[in-house]
């Protein structure tokens, strides 16, 4: 009587990953619908782009891009200067034609939703350039558009890993910071490093919004004193109205400023002892 021998497998201990959470299927189909007019849009501003150079004859010379690189070398970063000077500037029509190549590339493959991740990941690749180059408008908005598809497209990741990745975002904003060069609002529009700044920031807090819950940010805040002072801070100035009280922020922008006014309080205040109202 023939036995059949089995090979015991190592027994594997459970897995302890959180599972990562998914959209159901109706979600998705209304985000994928919502998201289609911005992949449309930018479809159709890059294929504008690629087009108008086709036309122009000073393009195919290199001499429009030359003349580009002159009238941008004021605005440009310094390290986008060097990389000018010693690589577009020689190599200027091989650089034309390319610059004309992606952007039809690109604009045709979001058009027709293919290859939309290399499509996308191109398109930041060139728009980082032109901001670099001092062409702020319209490049940080396609990039703000071009990150918003990635997010979108990305699959979900873990809480050490999206953690990780928010704090590679801000290296290149904390390298980029010293070189802006205004903050005034009517001019920090045209600032290539700060608007950078702003972009790194934001794809950082989406990164983690994106894989930390918000009761879960809230108790990773509060383990800093840094983050315990914004929580308060927030929490303060969104509260609510209570007992026909104006609320903090209506306090705050109603406060006497005449220093000639009584500073007496009303013992409403006065009586206050759950410390919701003492000083910091």
């Amino acid at each position: 009587m023939s036995t059949r021998t089995r090979e015991l497998e190592p027994l594997r201990p459970p897995s302890t990953a959180a599972p990562q959470p998914t959209l159901p299927p109706g979600r998705r189909r209304v985000l994928a619908a919502t998201l289609i007019p911005l992949q449309v849009f930018l479809a159709a501003g890059w294929l504008r782009a690629g087009i108008e150079k086709v036309i122009d004859p000073e393009w195919w010379s290199a001499l429009a891009l030359r003349e580009f690189l002159v009238e941008q070398r004021p605005h440009m970063l310094p390290w986008f200067t060097w990389f000018s000077d010693g690589l577009v500037e020689p190599l200027a029509m091989l650089v034309a034609w390319g610059v004309l190549a992606a952007q039809l590339v690109v604009g045709g493959c979001l058009l027709t939703n293919r290859f939309v991740r290399p499509a996308l990941w191109a398109g930041i690749v060139l728009n980082l350039a032109f901001t670099m180059a001092g062409r702020v408008n319209p490049s940080a908005f396609y990039l703000v558009m071009e990150i918003t598809l990635l997010f979108a497209l990305a699959r979900a990741i873990s809480e050490p890993i999206a953690l990780r990745r928010a704090v590679a975002w801000l290296i290149p904003a904390t390298f980029l910071l010293p070189f802006a060069r205004t903050l005034h609002p009517r001019d920090a529009i045209d600032d290539p490093a700060l608007m950078l700044v702003f972009l790194c920031v934001l794809a950082s807090l989406t990164t983690i919004a994106l894989a930390v819950p918000l009761g879960r940010m809230a108790e990773l805040a509060s383990q800093h004193r840094l983050g315990r002072v914004a929580i308060a801070v927030v929490a303060r100035v969104v509260a609510q109205p209570a007992a026909g009280r104006p609320g903090a922020f209506a306090q705050l922008v109603l406060a006497p400023t005449d220093a000639t006014e009584s500073p007496t309080r009303s013992p409403e205040r006065t009586g206050a002892t759950d410390g919701s109202e003492s000083e910091p």
